[in-house]
């Protein structure tokens, strides 16, 4: 990994700082406000469902795949769904191939705890048969282009990817797995859009959705995955410390903030049944 300090200055940071202090960022944007986000579905032919996700100039391409296999032993009835993350050496001096390193696993695992304690996919639908045969899904985040808050970038180009899924449905006959003809999709598939929402730290300063600069310099981020009405995850990374009035502060904001993007970004356009 990079040394920061090469890539970030100590005149730069006491800049960003010094407008953080007055409400305001080098960008332009409020504390509160998010860069604007562009989204695209259905991008890779090959996949069961896709998106191409820009907030600001921060990029992820997603894709769906998926395999037929036995259930867990305690989900007879229930299909799986997995988040995984690669960070593309083009993507920023900052990534290097390799073995996933924390920020990727930080990555996936945040944007996978926030679609699956949201009850978002409707998993008893992905049985073919109890005990037998499920689907299991596959969704991979490829992260094009890092200009900061990789979470909920990718957090939107995952539900965008399972929103316009078409899955060749299956049943089990007297010869195996056949194939009907007629596709799962979002409609069939999606229940709940648990939008994931990352907040910076410095000093006592905190501000929505960190750009770059503002990331490297950052004591400590917390990220907020919300459905409609409810909280469903919290992750906290880095040394700053959230008081319990922050973490409340913080929630209610979360909630606000949730419903916003979700009439501004319509993500249900992408269903794959209204094309």
């Amino acid at each position: 990994m990079m040394d920061v300090k090469r890539i970030i200055s100590r005149i730069e940071k006491n800049y960003i700082l010094s407008n953080l202090k007055k409400e305001e960022r080098v960008d332009g944007r409020g504390l509160w406000d998010y860069r604007d986000f562009s989204i695209t579905s259905d991008v890779v032919a090959s996949a069961e469902g896709s998106a191409d996700v820009s907030l600001g100039d921060t990029r992820l391409i997603t894709g769906l795949k998926y395999d037929i296999g036995p259930p867990f032993d305690d989900l007879p009835d229930e299909g799986v769904c997995t988040v995984m993350a690669e960070l593309l050496p083009l993507a920023s001096p900052l990534f290097e191939r390799g073995p996933p390193d924390e920020q990727s696993i930080e990555l996936a695992r945040v944007v996978d705890r926030g679609i699956r304690h949201a009850d978002c996919i409707q998993t008893k639908k992905l049985c073919i048969k109890e005990k037998e045969a499920v689907y299991i899904l596959f969704v991979d985040m490829y992260v094009i282009n890092h200009d900061g808050n990789l979470i909920d970038a990718g957090g939107v180009s995952a539900l965008t990817t399972l929103l316009s899924a078409h899955l060749p449905e299956g049943r089990i006959g007297d010869n195996g797995l056949e194939w009907t003809g007629k596709y799962l999709t979002g409609d069939d598939l999606i229940k709940e859009l648990p939008f994931v929402i990352t907040y910076g730290k410095i000093d006592d300063i905190i501000f929505l959705d960190p750009n770059l600069p503002e990331e490297l310099i950052c004591e400590g981020k917390i990220s907020i995955s919300v459905t409609e009405k409810n909280i469903t995850s919290i992750q906290k990374s880095g040394a700053a410390t959230f008081s319990i009035d922050d973490i409340k502060m913080l929630g209610k904001k979360s909630l606000e903030i949730g419903q916003k993007l979700r009439k501004e970004l319509n993500l249900l356009q992408y269903k794959s049944s209204n094309k």
